[in-house]
């Protein structure tokens, strides 16, 4: 394998072409049925988030070696960002235990207020192929068609006037920026006053409202930020293809073109080559988080995989091969609604999911995480503190910005729905919206 050059040109960290090795992920292949019952356009946009399988990443010794060199640890180790809770949990009778990003609520004298250094980092990704339209296969598979050779970018720093107008708050990435994610706000849910933060922290303060002991709503984990130049990646033929902007066979048009990229090529980059370059010339390390913002873009299976196609998620938040303490996050913010989840809908449950489950590891007594969406329907168990997923298609009452955009958040399900009531949360509620109005009850099964 060959490390990829780098170079700085115009202001942007400019990356060389992906060339490490992926291995394809397991198929996600959608039925036409899937669209034609309804499920249009989620099914088209995949899951709000996946986990990449760490175990197939493969680059070279040499790329291996670069990458933990540029990642040695100083003389001067950084401060751990996470904390150890352990909980007794009405729902399995027993104790739980895990890390959550930020101090420990449940520690009586312990902290109560942190910050987290953030690094915002936008992802301006190239592809080398286009699609014009979807079909289906012999088993009724969707696919991709006409598939062109055809260089396309995918900057969500530039203007986008087709889906946000010629005048203010029209640059994807600024308003992902001057989002409520990372801009203070005045919060009062079901009548209570939350008082002032960004959204995943107040979620949090929310969270662990009356966990805290004698002080409710004192609990803080803010995002202290700083942007950073735009990450170039440019993914071979075969590796990543921009998407059709109408479908004769689906019926739709976008205002923009998106793309789909590989995931565990995508992931792989990141690891090796853009966190070290980026502890080398910022000095990012795991004290801090790394948010990467990428445009109209799907993560998925594309190589190996073409024509099929196997959107997975919106983003995710993970850990590095290279530094398992080093935690990133990486989401779309899309300006177009056939593929994108509207505005800041992923990069709300990515954050919130990484302060709750930093490396997807905490393990809860399984729950159906159809419950919401689906009430009446089969069951889908899953066992991890993974605040977003429960709610995915469930949103906050809208936000007004100071830049006057109106954002869309995702709710987010507190502490107490995983690991039971009573719920310790502010209102005594299960999520941030009331949509949750128990716990998630018996272990989910067959």
């Amino acid at each position: 394998m060959h490390q990829p050059a780098c170079a700085v040109v115009k202001g942007f960290l400019v990356l060389g072409a992906v060339v490490l090795a992926s291995l394809p992920v397991s198929a996600q292949r959608i039925s036409a049925d899937t669209v034609k019952n309804g499920h249009f356009p989620e099914a088209l946009r995949g899951h709000l988030d996946a986990h990449p399988d760490k175990s197939i990443h493969s680059p070279s010794t040499a790329g291996s070696q670069a990458a933990a060199a540029a990642l040695a640890r100083p003389a001067h180790p950084p401060q751990p960002i996470v904390s150890p809770y352990y909980y007794p949990s009405s729902r399995s009778g027993s104790f739980n235990y895990g890390f959550i990003v930020g101090p420990n609520p449940f520690w009586g004298d312990g902290p109560r207020s942190t910050s987290v250094k953030t690094f915002i980092v936008p992802i301006v990704i190239k592809v080398h192929q286009v699609a014009t339209d979807f079909s289906v296969d012999a088993n009724n598979n969707l696919i991709l068609t006409g598939i062109k050779d055809q260089d396309a970018t995918y900057d969500p720093t530039a203007p986008a006037p087709p889906c946000l107008g010629t005048k203010k708050n029209n640059v994807p990435f600024t308003l992902a920026v001057q989002s409520p994610i990372f801009e203070n706000h005045h919060w009062v849910w079901g009548g209570m006053d939350l008082g002032d933060g960004q959204y995943n922290e107040t979620f949090q303060r929310a969270n662990f409202w009356n966990a805290t002991g004698e002080d409710p709503g004192s609990y803080h984990m803010h995002l202290d930020t700083q942007t950073l130049p735009a990450i170039v990646i440019d993914f071979p033929k075969g590796t990543g293809i921009g998407l059709p902007q109408s479908s004769s066979y689906l019926g739709y048009s976008t205002c923009a073109p998106t793309a789909l990229v590989d995931i565990s090529l995508f992931d792989n980059y990141l690891d090796y080559v853009t966190i070290p370059q980026m502890a080398a010339a910022y000095g990012v390390n795991s004290g801090n988080f790394p948010m990467f913002i990428a445009g109209n873009v799907l993560w998925g299976a594309v190589s190996g995989q073409l024509p099929y196609y196997e959107a997975e998620a919106a983003g995710y938040h993970s850990y590095s091969s290279v530094d398992p303490a080093q935690t990133y996050g990486v989401t779309q913010f899309g300006d177009e609604t056939v593929f994108t989840w509207p505005d800041a809908v992923p990069l709300s449950h990515e954050v919130g999911e990484w302060m709750n489950d930093p490396t997807g590891t905490n393990d809860v007594q399984l729950y159906n995480v159809n419950a919401a969406a689906s009430p009446t329907g089969p069951a889908a168990c899953q066992g991890n503190y993974e605040v977003g997923d429960i709610l995915a298609g469930f949103f906050m009452p809208p936000v007004t910005g100071k830049n006057g955009y109106t954002y869309t958040l995702q709710e987010l399900a507190f502490f107490s729905y995983f690991y039971g009531g009573p719920s310790f949360a502010a209102n005594g509620w299960y999520s941030s919206n009331n949509t949750l109005t128990t716990d998630a009850g018996p272990v989910c099964g067959p």
